[in-house]
């Protein structure tokens, strides 16, 4: 059962990069979070706790962002959607008076 589990995880991806995607996203969402207390209670809003609350999601926002580049390898591993991808099939010309 616990090699199942395993192979399963393997099959979705790497869960670091999955982890460190979650932690990017949680310090966007933080960001967005401050602005709109922000936006919302105007001058009345207490500037410390907002400012505190959009550096620490600016903080786990780099924080997930370079830890995602330096596991990821996004420029090592780069796609170019230039060059076909061969599928293992063969292609055959599509005759339109087959059909």
């Amino acid at each position: 059962m616990r090699i199942r589990v395993l192979e399963k995880i393997n099959a979705m991806g790497n869960p670091v990069i999955l982890g460190l995607a979650l932690v990017a996203g949680l310090g966007f969402i933080l960001m967005m979070i401050a602005l709109g207390i922000g936006v919302i209670q105007g001058s009345a809003a207490n500037s410390n706790a907002i400012g505190l609350l959009f550096a620490s999601g600016l903080a786990l926002f780099i924080l997930g962002l370079v830890g995602w580049f330096a596991t990821a390898r996004p420029d090592k591993h780069f796609d170019d959607i230039n060059v076909p991808q061969y599928t293992g099939h063969h292609e055959e010309p599509h005759d339109d008076a087959a059909h």
